[in-house]
């Protein structure tokens, strides 16, 4: 029997959105059976491109030929809660014939649905175990699952059918560390192909190779993330060498044909100075002019052909760079001394009922001087209650916190200081009535959103850029805050946003408490020290 190597052509393919912008144009991509990270800015088509290989949605021209059995895990799920756990894994079926049989059933419809697939109850259920579910029956409904929950069941479904490709849009989104742990395992593990959208770095540093869509279209790079930034860098070298060079050669290509020009004007006047004295007659001077005519149409061609090769050249070169910049800004005025006590909390619990478990039981803390502290745990645990009660938006059950600092400011991921139907710059005039126009433009441009991005409305706003639109209102007041609490802020954004946030942080010069489960973006903004839940006595 012939063997058929999975693999995924992608064609020439065109896909443009509904406002007719142009998603892909002329789209090639060859995809064997290897672990690919599929990265990129929010709307550079990353999402798209995996319903266009599932067959969700259709080019608009080209083709895409797969070969091999593929398993789908999208961002979103919308099967109904009352679906039970054995038919969202796809094994209901199964396992209802399996049971007849054990019954002592003997209809060959049982057996046609078994199909030989007789130790798939161990199958599931192993699956199950090593997505950390073992303890859900499967009988039981989804919606009493957890969201965390209902997405490692929808992951281990992705891996049971041991499909030729697994393809998985933004997995970890939802999932906390230690649930992100059981992905990372399964991937370590998969000998197959997987295709992932992810801007986790962590994640990305498991495949064998990245494939980058950016506005310019998609370029492979072999080896994991941090092989990709390597890559990246060096590529971005040689394209500004290049622009360098062809900025030069251009230049260059002026200057000669000014000097060119120069000389034959030089030529012109001194003939005419020969006619006017005499010391040439008509007729030679009329051939010359001739000549001399017909010479300059044939110079000035060559010259707007060097000219416009010159041109072209340093457009080649500008459109192979896109242009990505980081923040920069100084912040003197978050500036907290070290020493200074910014937190205190002592003996500290928390219920949200009279009759509950305490959430926070005994819990003491203390944060000194600029520290950044970063709030580990799995979801639910008490991280954005402890959040909360330092905010003083919750009072303590018993115990007590002292705060060392006035100036405090608190961003969620859907950045609720900002007023989704006014602009950037009326949400900071807003939040900073003592600026004026100037002073506000100033600031966000700072933040890099430069004159007429400062009108944006935030509703058309990406994730990371309402992210960076609020950090530039709260760290550009007169007086910011020297306390910035972040709560999962790199949710949802795609890995330049999160680049370009890590810059803005790293300007910052307060006290930061960030929770997230996002460990390499704690590293990057230099965490000083991680607090992991629950928060009980020891």
């Amino acid at each position: 029997m012939l063997h058929v190597i999975p693999q995924i052509l992608i064609h020439h393919v065109n896909y443009s959105i509904p406002n007719d912008r142009m998603l892909f144009q002329a789209l090639n991509l060859s995809l064997s059976a290897k672990k690919i990270g599929l990265i990129g800015r929010n709307g550079t088509g990353k999402s798209t491109l995996l319903k266009l290989i599932m067959g969700e949605v259709l080019p608009d021209a080209g083709s895409i030929h797969v070969t091999g059995e593929l398993s789908y895990c999208p961002q979103q799920f919308d099967e109904p809660g009352e679906t039970c756990i054995a038919h969202v894994l796809g094994v209901k079926t199964k396992l209802d014939a399996l049971s007849r049989i054990e019954a002592g059933s003997t209809h060959e419809e049982d057996f046609k649905l078994v199909d030989d697939d007789w130790l798939i109850a161990e199958r599931t259920h192993q699956q199950l175990i090593e997505f950390g579910l073992q303890h859900i029956a499967l009988t039981s409904t989804l919606d009493m699952l957890s969201n965390g929950e209902k997405t490692r069941l929808y992951l281990a479904k992705a891996f049971l059918t041991h499909p030729d490709f697994i393809i998985l849009d933004e997995p970890t989104n939802n999932l906390d560390s230690a649930s992100r742990a059981y992905l990372y395992t399964a991937i370590a593990k998969w000998k197959k192909g997987l295709i992932v959208v992810s801007h986790d770095r962590a994640l990305l540093n498991l495949m064998d190779e990245i494939i980058e869509l950016t506005t310019l279209g998609a370029t492979i790079y072999g080896g994991n993330y941090d092989h990709y930034i390597t890559q990246k860098e060096l590529h971005l070298q040689a394209n500004l060498r290049e622009l360098s060079d062809a900025k030069k050669a251009l230049t260059s290509s002026k200057i000669s044909i000014q000097g060119s020009r120069e000389k034959r004007e030089q030529k012109k006047s001194r003939g005419r100075k020969l006619r006017l004295t005499g010391k040439t007659d008509k007729m030679s001077a009329n051939s010359k002019k001739g000549r001399s005519e017909k010479t300059q149409s044939r110079l000035a061609t060559q010259s707007e052909m060097l000219l416009q090769n010159a041109k072209e050249k340093l457009q080649e070169a500008k459109s192979k760079i896109e242009c990505i910049e980081n923040i920069n800004v100084d912040l003197p005025k978050t500036f907290v001394p070290n020493g200074k006590v910014i937190v205190e909390i002592n003996n500290l619990s928390f219920s949200y009922t009279e009759h509950s478990s305490p959430i926070i039981n005994q819990f003491n803390m203390k944060i000194m001087g600029p520290e950044r502290i970063g709030l580990m745990g799995k979801n639910g645990c008490g991280k954005t209650t402890l959040i909360k009660l330092i905010m003083q938006s919750l009072t303590p059950s018993s115990g007590s916190i002292k705060l060392g600092v006035d100036q405090i400011s608190y961003l969620d991921q859907t950045t609720k200081i900002l007023h989704e139907q006014s602009s950037i710059l009326d949400n900071f005039l807003r939040l900073n009535p003592s600026a004026n126009q100037m002073d506000a433009q100033h600031a966000l441009a700072k933040f890099l959103f430069r004159n007429v991005n400062a009108n944006k409305l935030v509703k058309n706003l990406s994730g990371g850029e309402k992210l960076r639109a609020a950090l530039a209102c709260t760290l550009m007041a007169d007086i910011p805050p020297q306390l910035l609490i972040l709560d999962e802020p790199t949710n949802h954004l795609d890995i330049n946003s999160i680049a370009s946030i890590e810059s803005a942080l790293s300007c910052y010069q307060g006290t930061m408490i960030i929770i997230t489960h996002d460990m390499t973006f704690l590293k990057n903004i230099n965490v000083t020290r991680c607090i992991y839940a629950p928060f009980h006595a020891l």
